[in-house]
């Protein structure tokens, strides 16, 4: 019986540690009404039938504007970046060396794992990406993201984060089925109000 006490303590101890890091308490979330900048790389792989392109990859900058409450944020993000066309095989020459500029907007809900200042989240997003190759064509259409990320907080209203996501959509560039699938790193800040 005297044995069975220290266990039973240590048991409860490390079932209370393994909850308090699975759903952590509210009060560590930031709650309210923020804005941010962001700035990393974008490395994108388009994808046409019958012609194999390399990965080209740029710098990527954007703005986001969200609310975040409890656990949760939802957030608006638009993001621009400007990638090469550069062809494995020169099969088709009129789509080397094309500049495509290409923008992102939409929506991205965020799950939060708070731990006091630092915010791990999953993020996962619907929007709408545009792509405008040089001199070729232009189109707009709904694709995904997901992603992971991490927010630390600098005081009350300021906090630092970084984030990794994987893009995908699908456009009609000259009648042909034109995939672009990329993986963005990014940084930057938020300011809550």
């Amino acid at each position: 019986m005297i044995k069975e006490a220290p266990l039973k303590k240590i048991s409860i101890f490390f079932i209370a540690l393994i909850l308090f890091l699975l759903f952590p308490s509210n009060s560590f979330a930031q709650v309210g009404i923020y804005l941010g900048l962001q700035g990393g790389f974008d490395a994108q792989k388009p994808s046409l039938e019958g012609v194999e392109f390399n990965t080209d990859t740029t710098f990527i900058y954007g703005i986001r504007a969200g609310v975040k409450f409890l656990m949760l944020a939802l957030e608006l993000n638009y993001f621009q970046t400007a990638h090469n066309l550069s062809l494995e095989n020169n099969l088709v020459s009129d789509w080397n060396n094309r500049e495509v500029n290409y923008n992102f907007f939409g929506l991205n809900l965020k799950y939060f794992f708070s731990i006091l200042m630092v915010h791990p989240y999953l993020t996962f997003g619907y929007g709408y990406y545009t792509a405008d190759i040089q001199n070729i064509d232009k189109d707009t259409n709904g694709g995904y993201n997901l992603g992971l990320g991490i927010e630390l907080m600098v005081g009350k209203k300021f906090s630092l984060g970084a984030e990794g996501k994987y893009n995908q959509v699908k456009l009609d560039i000259k009648n042909k089925d034109f995939g672009l699938r990329d993986f963005t790193v990014s940084g930057g800040f938020n300011i809550y109000f």
